[in-house]
């Protein structure tokens, strides 16, 4: 009883109005309330300066009357109408010009405000100030990918002094075409990474992207699938150069050099999710024998991954096909 005669105290509830109008008036962001009819009946003082008009001059006009752009004006209508319809918030950017900072970006959520009988009464509404986190972004994307078209340029440099180097030496055509597939390998991976600016890379993207080697000699002949699964740069690069090298071997004596063969491409979980397994399988190819002595390839698998990815690769000579299991110790974010 106590409680309920104390939440109708009219002095407690004018000491929790002046709070509540102190912490919306010492924010930075702009809030503010619409109306059914899309009018504001409530802005912020950050809101009224960034309009610079007065509290008189603004409350009870729609963001057309208040000088938005056409466009922009029938955006937030049709948002407003959404969120009424839907009773649930809507969140988006947009450009808009400040009275004395010009243009910026603002990010912005509406939130339906609902009466004691169930229904939205109002939408209420709060914008922040985005501009120097987007332009913050906006130079790290550039950093980023000047960085990999420098890196790129640097592979092609690494590509032309290995095929000079090579010219009139013995084996020149097969050693010239496994340089250059390895560097177009990493190419691919650093591609990739660039687009998630570096910040990791899905499995499936990277997968797929030495997939696309195979399936450029020898057609449609895997089977993807599993979680998706991030992975840091450095074991991202690692599993690439770990995959065309089974690709590359796939083509040349593998699933890929016969008319039915197939390769299957599989990851998941364990059960504790404190590792992800990986299985290559190939059917369908010739028969296998296991090799007389250890190459390149399958050095960088067993040796390299052990390394790169802090796990182990396990590759077994079966008779109808390569099977090749990498594990990767993963930690969830």
């Amino acid at each position: 009883m106590n409680d309920f005669v104390h939440a109708f105290d009219p002095e407690a509830a004018s000491a929790k109005l002046r709070l509540y109008q102190t912490v919306l008036q010492a924010t930075p962001d702009l809030v503010y309330v619409f109306d059914l009819d899309h009018r504001f009946i409530y802005a912020n003082e950050a809101l009224l300066t960034m309009w610079g008009r007065s509290w008189d001059d603004a409350i009870g006009k729609t963001c057309l009357e208040l000088g938005y752009e056409p466009w922009h004006a029938q955006m937030h209508d049709r948002e407003i109408e959404q969120v009424i319809a839907t009773r649930q918030p809507i969140r988006g950017d947009v450009p808009f010009p400040h009275k004395t900072k010009g243009v910026r970006i603002y990010d912005y959520i509406f939130t339906p405000v609902f009466g004691p009988d169930g229904r939205v009464e109002a939408i209420a509404g709060s914008t922040r100030d985005v501009t120097e986190r987007e332009e913050h972004d906006k130079h790290m994307r550039l950093l980023v990918n000047e960085l990999n078209h420098r890196v790129k340029n640097t592979l092609a440099i690494v590509q032309s002094l290995v095929v000079q180097t090579l010219d009139g030496t013995p084996a020149t055509d097969e050693a010239r075409d496994k340089i250059e597939s390895r560097l177009l390998a990493l190419s691919d991976a650093h591609d990739i990474l660039t687009r998630e600016n570096w910040q990791g890379a899905d499995m499936v993207d990277i997968v797929h992207a030495a997939a696309g080697l195979c399936q450029q000699y020898a057609g449609e002949r895997f089977d993807i699938g599993g979680p998706t699964v991030i992975l840091e740069p450095r074991r991202a690069v690692a599993l690439a150069m770990a995959l065309h090298e089974l690709c590359t071997n796939a083509i040349k004596h593998g699933a890929c050099s016969a008319p039915g063969g197939r390769v299957g491409i599989h990851w998941d979980f364990d059960a504790d999710r404190s590792a992800v397994r990986l299985l290559w399988k190939e059917t369908g190819g010739p028969a296998v024998t296991p090799p007389t002595q250890r190459g390149f390839g399958s050095t960088l698998l067993q040796r390299g991954l052990k390394h790169d990815l802090g796990g182990d690769a396990d590759l077994s000579f079966e008779p109808d096909g390569l099977r090749c299991e990498i594990v990767i110790p993963f930690t969830s974010p």
